[in-house]
């Protein structure tokens, strides 16, 4: 095998999800493909669905092998993945679910791989679920499974609700995400139908109850002060058709732009202002590329967005009803009339950067490594394969 930069043979890492989308943990692995190499690090993609999903082919795109395990019968899975991961020769398994993450870690183990989990939301399981889940959090960290939080707020919560030790190691974004030269703003605003007098709202993310985006469109009915509003709406539909039908109900869909699954920077490039109206998220990967691009934020007063929004000063949380949520993009859009577009890099410096997260991740790998190597491959739970 290859030999990286640490003097010995890279690092195998085998990344664990669900059916793949353009989704946080995906969009970050995509940006981060022409990283690992230089830290000694191999990683391949092991989608656990019914298919591999949509974002297979964007993987693969940027060089990563993207295998596919069904999980019409998930028992079946742990076993599976052991044997994977002794066949493949893997190091390291990089578990991102919270859905049978407990038996794909115990499995990986079983396989003399280390192990690490990355928690991507603040869960907040009550009851008997919640004791489920700390004992098998306190079980997999006593075998040496290293558990990391996207950010501050899913690390609090780990800690709080389940007693959980994490790392943090917070979401990053791709290189391309900077703030647009006044050229890129108008070229993308061409593009997109929009006049020069338009005041942009836009927000990412598909149409997932939890993303709340009635609320949005209800503020946009509700705010009379900007007369030439208009909300691009970039992700999938839900297929009802729901949010086209309130936009018609609330009389605003003339002002409402649904763009669809695509990918969101030109439509960044375009808006004068982010929202994002989330229930709750890990670290909001849609709001920290907005950030990126300098635009003023109006973000939902919820865990996972509250740590992007201490990281810039033209940032609002607010309640999501309409009249909280049209005052709040209001004082934003005043804020652009006397504020010129941030210069992201320079205000944030490498706290949402490709370069950290990579190598934050790959020095965990390593660790894990040697740690696996030192103690002999097999486990207790060698019985699960």
């Amino acid at each position: 095998m290859e030999h990286g930069r640490y003097g010995r043979r890279d690092v195998r890492v085998l990344h664990v999800l669900n059916r793949l989308r353009a989704s946080g943990a995906e969009v970050m692995l995509h940006a981060a493909a022409g990283q690992w190499k230089h830290h000694g690090i191999e990683v391949d993609v092991l989608a656990v669905g019914p298919e591999p999903g949509p974002f297979a082919a964007d993987l693969r795109s940027v060089g990563y092998t993207v295998v596919h395990e069904p999980d019409g019968l998930l028992f079946r899975v742990p076993p599976r993945l052991a044997r994977r991961v002794r066949d493949g020769g893997y190091d390291v398994v990089h578990v991102h679910t919270e859905r049978a993450g407990f038996y794909f870690g115990l499995a990986a183990l079983s396989a003399g791989a280390g192990v690490l989990r990355t928690v991507h939301s603040v869960f907040g399981f009550g009851g008997m679920l919640r004791i489920q889940r700390k004992l098998q959090r306190q079980v997999l960290r006593r075998m040496g499974v290293v558990h990391v939080g996207v950010s501050h707020g899913v690390a609090d919560n780990e800690k709080r609700r389940f007693g959980n030790p994490s790392q943090v190691i917070e979401n990053w974004c791709g290189k391309e995400f900077t703030p647009p030269t006044k050229r890129q703003q108008d070229q993308a605003r061409q593009a997109l139908k929009l006049h020069d007098h338009d005041f942009v709202v836009v927000s990412v993310g598909n149409c997932a109850p939890v993303k709340r985006h009635e609320a949005i469109l209800e503020a946009v009915a509700h705010i009379s002060g900007l007369s030439d509003l208009v909300y691009l709406h970039v992700g999938d539909e839900d297929g009802t058709g729901k949010e086209r039908r309130l936009a018609e109900q609330l009389g605003i869909s003339r002002q409402v732009h649904f763009l669809g699954h695509r990918r969101p920077l030109q439509a960044l490039h375009a808006a004068d202002v982010f929202v994002m109206t989330s229930a709750y998220e890990g670290l909001g990967l849609a709001a920290v590329e907005a950030l990126m691009t300098g635009l003023p934020l109006v973000l939902a007063d919820v865990p996972g967005l509250r740590d992007v929004a201490e990281a810039s000063p033209a940032a609002w949380l607010t309640d999501t009803g309409p009249a909280q949520l049209a005052a709040a993009i209001e004082r934003a859009a005043d804020f652009c009339k006397s504020r010129p577009r941030m210069d992201a890099a320079r205000s944030f410096g490498d706290r949402f950067s490709l370069q950290r997260g990579v190598a934050n991740y790959a020095e965990i790998y390593h660790q894990l490594a040697r740690s696996s190597s030192a103690h002999g491959h097999g486990s207790c739970v060698d019985g699960m394969s």
